[in-house]
């Protein structure tokens, strides 16, 4: 791709009109193995995001996997390390700022920090299916909030062959290379259910 794809339709325009949106993945999107993969071969690959995360986030999600997979702290450690290593740029320090006004922007405490990194971090977009964060208090800060499968049906939408692509290219090396259906069944266990059909309607039609 010879520029960054713009993304139009969940994210309020840059002044760069040919700038990716900033985005952040909340943690039970990095808690996924196959969406976290998904995600970041659309940013650093398609150029569809910039991906943006904080020490704490990762810190929230490497914890998640060693209590919920469960998996060892090492293992954890190398899962979550994939945004620091790939992303260096997109970490933002948090903690400058009273927690004040970001407790209005959910229901959970525990999720203070990730509004704050998005408000923070100058985010467009806060991909998560954690229903806590308060949509509303969140755009009047520039900040969408959608699902991933809402971020994926879109990017599938915009920038079809591209993403296609990319869903075969994972597929290759997932899991040692296993079939597209296969991956796509577990886009859909990880709740995109919308964008693994439409994309199997669209290599198989």
């Amino acid at each position: 791709m010879s520029s960054p794809a713009r993304w139009t339709s969940l994210a309020r325009r840059s002044s760069d009109p040919w700038a990716p949106p900033r985005a952040v993945l909340d943690a039970d999107v990095i808690f996924s193995r196959v969406l976290h993969e998904l995600f970041g071969r659309l940013a650093s690959e398609l150029q569809l995001l910039t991906l943006i995360w904080s020490d704490q986030l990762l810190d929230e999600a490497a914890a998640a996997l060693v209590a919920r997979k469960p998996t060892t702290p090492e293992v954890a450690a190398r899962w979550v390390g994939y945004l620091r290593d790939v992303f260096p740029d997109g970490r933002v320090q948090l903690g400058l700022l009273s927690g004040s006004e970001f407790a209005k922007m959910t229901t959970d405490v525990g999720d203070q920090h990730v509004c704050e990194l998005a408000v923070v971090g100058g985010a467009q977009l806060l991909v998560t299916s954690d229903g806590s964060y308060l949509r509303e208090e969140l755009i009047a800060h520039g900040v969408s909030v959608v699902t991933p499968d809402e971020f994926l049906v879109t990017a599938l939408s915009e920038h079809s062959a591209a993403v296609l692509a990319t869903v075969e290219a994972q597929a290759a090396v997932w899991g040692g290379g296993r079939s597209v259906d296969s991956l796509l069944a577990a886009y859909g266990r990880a709740g995109a259910g919308a964008f693994a059909a439409m994309a199997r309607n669209a290599l198989t039609g």
